[in-house]
């Protein structure tokens, strides 16, 4: 059984989407505005620029800026992304696939980055990171 026209169309149209979505890219700055970032969908920090105002928040500061904005920034990256989704979504034939297989086609909402955790002595790390041997 050869696929139909139909279904070569639909699957261009998922190509196009595909690579719509990876040329996606979410902007934020900091509220102070010290910090910007750009992300791709995937989440991926694709730019950082701190300028000096940024620098001088201190070590501390400076990484919950660029948590934040970093955050903020795959935030706007997936609703782009979304909204590219969407258009495939709302092709008839999907619908009724999706409708079929009884599951929903979007992107599963996540947060790329974790707030960081304290340990006793106030040193900020990741859960499942290693902190650096200086931290000890």
């Amino acid at each position: 059984m050869t696929p139909g026209p139909r279904f070569e169309e639909l699957a261009a149209k998922a190509r196009r989407v595909h690579d719509a979505v990876t040329l996606v890219r979410g902007h934020a700055r900091s509220a102070a505005g010290h910090v910007a970032v750009e992300a791709d969908a995937a989440g991926s920090m694709v730019a950082l620029v701190i300028d000096d105002g940024g620098l001088a928040l201190g070590a501390t500061a400076l990484a919950a800026a660029i948590a934040d904005t970093h955050r903020a920034a795959c935030a706007d990256a997936t609703r782009q992304a979304q909204a590219l989704r969407d258009e495939l979504v709302a092709d008839p034939l999907v619908a009724r696939v999706v409708a079929g297989v009884g599951s929903t086609v979007s992107a599963a909402p996540r947060s790329p980055v974790e707030p960081a955790d304290e340990d006793e002595d106030g040193a900020h790390f990741r859960s499942g990171v290693l902190r650096p041997a200086w931290n000890d």
